[in-house]
């Protein structure tokens, strides 16, 4: 769990689950991979220190991030419902959170869920803009390709057909917190651009 580094890995209910994840997760998952998980509560907690939300919100944030792939253990499709239904029994069977926050982490997974129309996601809590941006940094970030390589490989479609549906995503997308803006839209129009004129050669 070192490789966290963060101040929320001795927190049983982040590392038990992603330990969980490591085992559990199916192996054909390429992009929703215990990797992915650990690399949003890496990025949930880099962009909440950037903009100065206090320690126990950074907890929530932890937890939510570790929880929010959880519900793919059990089906893909609809997966949000089930990983908010875990953390909140987790979390309440800690006796170390509130039901408020219980409910917040919740509201913070289910907001994780793609919108099929509109923005491609709409935070519906306070908390949900930093969780939302950590998952899906990559496209705002130098590994754009190859998480959409991933992607493309867990849902068994060729790159050909990924890339109009990354473009589609990316149209309808924003960045919900200051930090995600500030960090990764000038690298997202950059990843934009490349995926445009990668198009544009595959159908001239």
């Amino acid at each position: 769990m070192q490789d966290l580094s963060t101040e929320f890995t001795e927190e049983p209910l982040v590392t038990e689950t992603i330990e969980w994840l490591d085992s559990a997760l199916d192996d054909t998952l390429f992009y929703h991979s215990p990797e992915h998980t650990k690399d949003v509560l890496r990025q949930s907690i880099e962009l909440a220190r950037e903009d100065g939300l206090n320690q126990r919100d950074m907890l929530l944030l932890a937890v939510a991030a570790a929880f929010h792939d959880a519900g793919f253990i059990q089906q893909r499709p609809k997966n949000e419902p089930i990983g908010a239904s875990m953390a909140a029994k987790a979390m309440a069977e800690s006796g170390r959170f509130s039901k408020a926050e219980q409910e917040l982490v919740q509201q913070m997974i289910l907001d994780t869920q793609l919108v099929l129309e509109g923005p491609a996601q709409i935070s519906n809590s306070r908390l949900s803009p930093w969780l939302l941006d950590a998952d899906l940094a990559n496209l705002g970030r130098e590994d754009f390709w190859l998480q959409t390589e991933l992607l493309a490989k867990e849902l068994n479609v060729e790159m050909e057909d990924m890339m109009p549906m990354t473009k589609a995503l990316m149209a309808r997308h924003d960045w919900q917190s200051p930090a995600g803006k500030k960090l990764f839209a000038s690298k997202k129009a950059e990843n934009l651009l490349a995926l445009e004129a990668k198009l544009g050669e595959e159908n001239s």
